[in-house]
């Protein structure tokens, strides 16, 4: 579903008339929605592409079975309300199809690519020496057999998750460019049933998830506020936590938990000089909550570009002037604006080339 660009012109007019004060200029931007990504296809846009694949573990026990398929219904509504095209996988096949579960998820991932791919993993896991497992109906789903075909798909962007224990491992696993993968424990020891899976389906649909309100809720407020849940529970059951959710999008190997951030920017930085992780994260939108400013996938991307100028600028705030990094912020967030404001005509409100 498609929604009409903003072309009031009062607000074109308003960003003219103060274009000096910053505080103006946030306040616009907050107004025009710049966390929003709503996407549509021009003529000569390339219309983005986007499936998923829910996949439904062994349960092991029935109570744990009604879980899990409820968790999975989450994801489903979520990805038909964005008209994702979704896959359900909950069983080992029927009579017209035998594939396995395992063989099921990974002829899916080596499928016909799309601009962005969602693999939901709802169960238990299990984690040795040798390997990390999602446990499946037949033969298990290890790190390194979705590594191999991942490594077949690079020209996907990717979200995965593992929303069950001693998951941890994929981190290492699966890390890679333009890729977010999301575990419900820091590592394989973490052998307890994980509630972190359970928790981030109910977040992807919670408007309180939506921790910027910008109305969408984005893969990076979903891990914070399911992250929140499962710390709550622990708190109020007066127990130990044993379980530390991650996420993982800039290739490092390393993920970062949800005690790093603040609302939606990280406070503490991880060690040796890494960065945190989160940007990527933030850009994938799991659930709109109202109507959004229609944007073209050229205008997506070309935002995207000057998302990550904003935060080599903000990692570069301690060794500029005030004035002058406020300055630059300032620019940065003016042609966001200016992008956001071109309407699917390809007109610019600025009087400048789209």
């Amino acid at each position: 579903m498609v929604w009409p660009s903003c072309k009031d012109p009062k607000i074109s007019v308003r960003i003219h008339s103060h274009r000096g004060s910053f505080a103006t200029v946030f306040l616009t931007a907050l107004m025009m929605g710049m966390g929003s990504v709503s996407i549509i296809r021009s003529e000569d846009d390339v219309a983005p592409k986007r499936n998923a694949m829910i996949v439904i573990g062994a349960a092991g026990e029935e109570s744990y079975a009604e879980i899990f398929r409820a968790a999975a219904m989450q994801w489903v509504e979520a990805c038909h309300a964005n008209e994702i095209e979704v896959i359900l996988v909950d069983g080992a096949g029927s009579e017209e199809n035998q594939e396995s579960d395992r063989e099921r998820v990974l002829g899916w991932i080596e499928s016909e690519p799309a601009t962005e791919r969602w693999l939901v993993l709802i169960g238990h896991g299990t984690s040795d020496r040798d390997a990390s497992n999602f446990n499946l109906r037949g033969r298990d789903l290890s790190d390194e057999d979705l590594a191999k075909s991942l490594g077949k798909q690079e020209g996907s962007r990717w979200l995965i998750v593992h929303g069950g224990s001693s998951s941890g491992p994929w981190i290492n696993a699966l890390s890679g460019p333009n890729r977010v993968v999301v575990t419900a424990t820091k590592s394989g020891a973490e052998q307890n049933y994980a509630r972190f899976g359970e928790y981030l389906s109910l977040a992807i649909n919670d408007p309180d998830s939506d921790l910027d309100h910008d109305h969408q809720i984005s893969v990076l407020e979903a891990f914070l506020a399911a992250s929140k849940r499962v710390t709550q529970f622990y708190s109020n059951e007066d127990r130990i936590p044993s379980e530390q959710a991650l996420l993982d999008d800039n290739n490092d190997k390393k993920g970062t938990p949800a005690v790093f951030y603040r609302g939606v920017r990280p406070v503490k930085s991880p060690a040796e000089g890494l960065k945190p992780d989160g940007l990527l994260a933030s850009r994938i939108q799991i659930a709109s909550l109202k109507k959004q400013m229609a944007l073209t996938f050229a205008q997506q991307s070309e935002i995207e570009h000057l998302e990550e100028q904003l935060e080599v600028l903000r990692a570069r705030k301690q060794l500029l002037e005030e004035s002058a990094y406020y300055g630059e912020l300032e620019s940065l967030m003016m042609e966001v604006i200016r992008v956001r404001a071109i309407d699917s005509s390809g007109i610019d409100p600025f009087g400048s080339e789209p």
